[in-house]
């Protein structure tokens, strides 16, 4: 195996072992996180008793105050409006682990009496009201109430009674109050706002009431409703109800139109009407209603016309509201949202809370005991207290599982960190081969470095063979004399090799001009005139260029007869001249021979004073010390033992 292959072995086996570091130590804190919740879940469950001890002491304590107090209130409000009748009495139950209320009168001999089935009308009647208040305030919604002939099984002696209750309670709860009733409450000695209905609905139905009186008792940014206007609905054309901040009553004859403001209420806040709402030969009919800051809530009822219902919230100025890129203006059969939301006037556990029936007087009493508890927000404090022993519950059971099922995760993260124990001495295992396997390395790389040198030492020799070899043969070769000798008789060969094809050439130039003065002899010494033709001037031009030829040739003619005659080569020149050819390469070959072996040596010495630079000036092969040109010329290696 190469060290180069170790190195890769050494390096998957650190990644491994990072891989199962990286497991143990997850398990570790997976193992530290899993005892501290098991440890917990074992504390909580040591104080389970205390603790379901304390919720069920708190839940009982909780029933006795909230129904304590609704109690003193009924009990007070009854008796103020009908002296000398039995107190009220709450008992709060639960049912299928919801809280229920029961409603009762205490009989002197300690008996309960149903307040709606045990006992009249006027017991009812102030009970229903109060109960109202309570549903308003604890619903925490819109402060507003509505009540519709809510006097009606009162006698006549004790209603003044139920309205100074009604005006004390409003005041003190700050919720606005319309009543309706059929009864003159004008006399009554009470702080009410009273407005009455005129004219009939035939003719028109109009509202005469205190408008300068209520306007004067707002602020703007007060909440609240300041008038009710009701154009072309039922019995009314056009006609407006003032409402100052506590209770307003309208009053007036029955059948006159009195309960069509509350109809008009339950159409705007409920969504509940009916076409007949309109007045009879008019396309819509229209309710708005004045709030804070001078806007107006408007209520069109459409029958023929889509959509058939349209709320929409108006500025001062009559211009539609604007606010975060929203119109308040909303077509449908539901309530829109927005309604709900700003006037806060809405169903309660489904019931009609704000604004009454008017033949449906009996307020909660006919409900199911939990649904007066939900409505009136009585025993809510005990629900929560519910909801907190349910998540006891539900703690105690996720406290069990978290120690059954931990104990197991436990168990098993141990297992699995008992089998890794070795990692910590596996790692120090493979730190030393770490160490071994970079030993290795930097012999590997010491002992290329002697078979590089080893190497270059024998192609010093083999360089230093060839330089000796190429001088043997060149010991052998004439001397410089010889060899300028030969230069100059190879010299004069080519000179006279030179001469000898000049003259070839001109005896060749001499015979062609000869033939071309033999080929013009017999021309007739002038040429016969032609026709004047194309061709004859043709024939013409030919004949002048002849003769032009002729003349150029006689004188070349005349010019070699000057010309002295070949020298006459002697029989051994070729031979000659070819053997000073073979001398004169065989010269140059020598020459490159010598100027490479001299090279060679250059070479040899340079590499091997290399060499022994980098031995410290010995002998790579014994150590001993030695120069260059001897370790060339042949040394003689010391054997073992000898001095170095």
């Amino acid at each position: 195996m190469t060290p180069a292959d170790i190195q890769d072995a050494l390096t998957r086996a650190d990644r491994l072992l990072s891989r199962l570091e990286a497991t143990r130590d997850g398990d570790r804190k997976a193992l530290a996180t899993k005892t501290r919740a098991v440890a917990a879940a074992k504390g909580r469950l040591a104080q389970r008793d205390a603790v379901d001890t304390y919720l069920r002491e708190l839940q009982q304590d909780a029933n006795r105050r909230s129904v304590a107090t609704f109690e003193t209130l009924l009990t007070a409000l009854v008796q103020e409006v009908l002296p000398g009748e039995k107190p009220v009495r709450l008992d709060l139950t639960t049912e299928r682990g919801l809280p229920a209320l029961d409603i009762a009168v205490e009989r002197p001999d300690g008996g309960r009496e149903d307040v709606l089935e045990d006992n009249g009308g006027a017991m009812t009647n102030v009970v229903g009201m109060a109960l109202r208040l309570i549903a308003v305030v604890k619903a925490g919604v819109g402060r507003f109430l509505a009540l519709d002939e809510a006097d009606c099984w009162i006698a006549p002696d004790r209603v003044p009674a139920f309205y100074r209750v009604l005006d004390d309670g409003a005041a003190r709860l700050g919720v606005q109050c319309l009543a309706i009733s059929h009864h003159d409450v004008a006399g009554f000695d009470a702080g009410l706002t009273v407005s009455r209905i005129a004219g009939r609905p035939g003719t028109g139905v109009a509202i005469e009431g205190p408008a300068a009186s209520c306007a004067a008792q707002w602020r703007p940014e007060m909440p609240g409703f300041r008038f009710i206007r009701l154009i072309d609905v039922q019995g009314f054309a056009d006609a407006t109800l003032p409402l100052s901040p506590g209770v307003n009553a309208l009053v007036g004859p029955n059948n006159h139109g009195k309960s069509t403001v509350i109809r008009a209420l339950r159409a705007v806040f409920y969504g509940e009407v009916r076409d007949s709402l309109v007045r009879a030969g008019a396309s819509a009919g229209r309710v708005e209603i004045g709030v804070a800051g001078g806007r107006v809530l408007r209520y069109v009822r459409q029958p023929k016309r889509t959509p058939v219902n349209l709320w929409s919230l108006h500025e001062a100025d009559g211009s539609l509201v604007q606010e975060n890129g929203t119109t308040f203006e909303t077509g449908g059969r539901d309530v829109p949202a927005w309604v709900e939301r700003l006037y806060g006037i809405t169903r309660v556990e489904e019931l009609d809370v704000h604004v009454a029936h008017q033949k449906f007087p009996v307020f909660l009493l006919g409900e199911k005991p939990a649904r007066r508890s939900a409505v009136l927000s009585i025993g809510r404090e005990a629900g929560l207290i519910r909801d907190m022993q349910a998540l006891q519950r539900e703690r105690v059971t996720e406290d069990q599982r978290t120690i059954r099922e931990g104990e197991r995760e436990i168990a098993r993260l141990r297992e699995t960190l008992a089998a890794l124990d070795g990692l910590d001495a596996l790692a120090e295992t493979l730190h030393g081969l770490h160490d071994q396997a970079g030993a290795l390395a930097a012999e590997a790389a010491r002992l290329r470095d002697r078979s590089a040198l080893a190497e270059r030492l024998a192609r010093a020799s083999r360089l230093a063979a060839g330089a000796a070899a190429r001088a043997r043969a060149l010991a052998d070769l004439p001397g410089p004399e010889v060899g300028a000798e030969l230069g100059r008789s190879l010299a004069e060969a080519r000179n006279r090799e030179a001469l000898g094809r000049r003259v070839l050439a001109a005896a060749t130039d001499l015979a062609v001009a000869r033939g071309r003065v033999a080929a013009l002899a017999d021309l007739p010494p002038e040429a016969p005139s032609p026709q004047d033709t194309a061709q004859a001037a043709a024939h013409v031009a030919r004949l002048r260029r002849l003769r032009a030829g002729l003349a150029e040739a006689e004188e070349r003619a005349a010019a070699l007869r000057d010309l002295p005659a070949p020298p006459a080569l002697r029989p051994d020149a070729a031979a000659t001249r070819q053997r000073l050819a073979e001398i004169g390469r065989r010269l140059a070959e020598a020459e490159d021979r010598k100027a490479a072996a001299r090279d060679g040596l250059a070479a040899a010495e340079a590499e091997m004073a290399e060499v022994l630079a980098s031995t410290g000036g010995r002998c790579p092969a014994c150590g001993t010390p030695a120069a260059p040109a001897a370790l060339l010329a042949g040394h003689r290696h010391a054997r073992a033992g000898e001095a170095a």
